[in-house]
């Protein structure tokens, strides 16, 4: 975090620190006799630290706070001059005070900057980008905004700790992917058969979190070298209609959790940086009803070419093995994936993604072969303050065995879904989402016939 000498002049004024001209060098000012009043000794710690003269800055400031301890301004001067010294311990404190001191947005943002900026070069990069979150929100206008957001992205590109959390509620038509019918056909007979409310779709609400956390093991020019560690968690409350449909299941029944630990690497296949490429392995477990349900070790590579700045294509693959922990069977499946994401010249990104899959069980319901083409598209200008995304996705899934058919069981999906963020809600560098999903699926066994309307509403990092 190394702002130009015009900008820190900028940032220190913004704190109250009015660094005007003076009519006098800082030379004369500090070998003069003259009395100077609280104002110029601010200027002239101020221009001191600026100046690359962080020693007669923390003195000066320091004058300032024998004649009054709680000097906002004084404070915020001697964090920065006691930063630039090295006294790191002391600037952190300093700062701190400063905070607690602040009587209106600007004090806010110089204390809060000159905290993240000692944090960051104390090497607790973390706290740095949570102090800056702080800098944005207190930011007294759009530019200084914009400086707090650059140095919270150096500070989370040279910090090798990465952490998100997330969490939504979401309103859904069809949370157990229960069927949409009331009756099926089983075992190729001639008439239907009724289906128990547990099996049919339950509404009820989706609650999720999730957290996760990534350490930078190696970082060089040509590659990114990283441990991630995931954990995530959903479970679900029934409507009023759908415990009279099932008056026997509870929501928590459908919980799912998982937790998963990653090796990623991403480097480049040549010389140049046309070729970017990204290699994962990951070993997980997840729990169904809070009761172990299967352990995986899934191991997968992408290749990408870039073929103009923001537009690549890539293609994958991946191999994933799962070991049952319950009445499930083990599965042994492979993925192929290619396809291409292009910017229009209007900014608005256009993703076009096709996805193979080939699943190996002796559970006839996971053996299976499936194919899903999936677009989204990204405007790049807000919508009335909102920025919206939207993707549509066909499947189809062939069973060449079924329990339940002689003739196997074939599936089709269609999804489609559009999310929109609302920045002009933006609280310490977060902003809330709504996400709008429909889902409907097609199969030659009615038990296996769904749809569903899903209602999300989450938060997500606006920088």
């Amino acid at each position: 975090m190394s702002p130009s000498i015009s900008r820190l002049r900028n940032l220190c004024a913004v704190a109250v620190l009015s660094l005007g001209a003076m009519g006098t060098s800082l030379q004369a000012q500090s070998a003069g006799t003259a009395e100077l009043s609280p104002l110029q000794m601010r200027n002239l710690a101020a221009n001191a630290v600026v100046n690359g003269d962080p020693r007669m800055g923390y003195q000066v400031a320091t004058a300032l706070l024998q004649r009054d301890p709680e000097d906002t301004e004084a404070l915020i001067i001697r964090a920065r001059a006691a930063r630039d010294l090295g006294r790191l311990p002391e600037a952190i404190a300093t700062a701190q005070r400063a905070w607690g001191l602040a009587g209106n947005a600007s004090e806010r943002f110089g204390a809060s900057m000159v905290m993240a900026q000692s944090l960051s070069t104390s090497g607790a990069k973390t706290r740095a980008q949570i102090w800056l979150r702080r800098a944005a929100q207190n930011a007294p206008n759009d530019e200084f905004k914009s400086i707090a957001i650059r140095d919270f992205r150096y500070v989370q590109r040279t910090n090798p700790w990465a952490t998100e959390f997330s969490f939504s509620a979401s309103p859904n038509s069809n949370i157990n992917n229960g069927s949409a019918r009331s009756t099926t056909r089983l075992f190729d007979l001639p008439f239907e058969f009724q289906l128990s409310g547990a099996a049919r779709a339950l509404s009820g609400v989706e609650y999720s979190t999730g957290v996760a956390t990534r350490y930078r093991l190696l970082e060089t020019a040509r590659a990114q070298n990283d441990l991630l560690l995931r954990l995530d968690h959903k479970t679900y409350t029934l409507s009023e209609e759908a415990k009279q449909l099932a008056p026997t299941t509870e929501g928590s029944e459908f919980a799912f959790s998982s937790a998963s630990l990653s090796y990623v690497r991403r480097g480049f296949s040549g010389a140049d940086n046309m070729l970017p490429n990204q290699f994962e392995i990951t070993g997980g477990r997840t729990w169904y009803g809070h009761d172990p349900f299967m352990e995986y070790l899934r191991i997968g590579f992408t290749q990408n070419y870039v073929i103009a700045p923001g537009s690549f294509m890539f293609t994958g693959f991946n191999r994933e093995y799962q070991r049952s922990l319950s009445n499930r069977q083990d599965v042994d499946s492979w993925g192929l994936s290619t396809g291409m994401r292009v910017t229009l010249p209007n900014r608005d990104r256009l993703t076009l993604s096709l996805f193979a899959t080939n699943s190996n069980s002796i559970d006839s319901s996971l053996d299976y072969r499936q194919v899903r083409l999936s677009t989204r598209y990204a405007i790049a200008r807000p919508i009335a303050g909102v920025s919206v995304d939207f993707g549509v996705e066909i499947s189809q899934k062939v069973h060449e065995t079924s329990r339940f058919s002689r003739f196997g069981q074939q599936d089709k999906t269609l999804a489609l879904d559009v999310t929109g963020v609302f920045n002009n809600l933006e609280y310490f560098g977060f902003s809330p989402s709504l996400t709008l999903t429909a889902r409907k699926t097609n199969s030659n066994i009615g038990l296996y016939e769904s749809q569903g309307l899903g209602l999300r509403v989450g938060i997500q990092s606006a920088f």
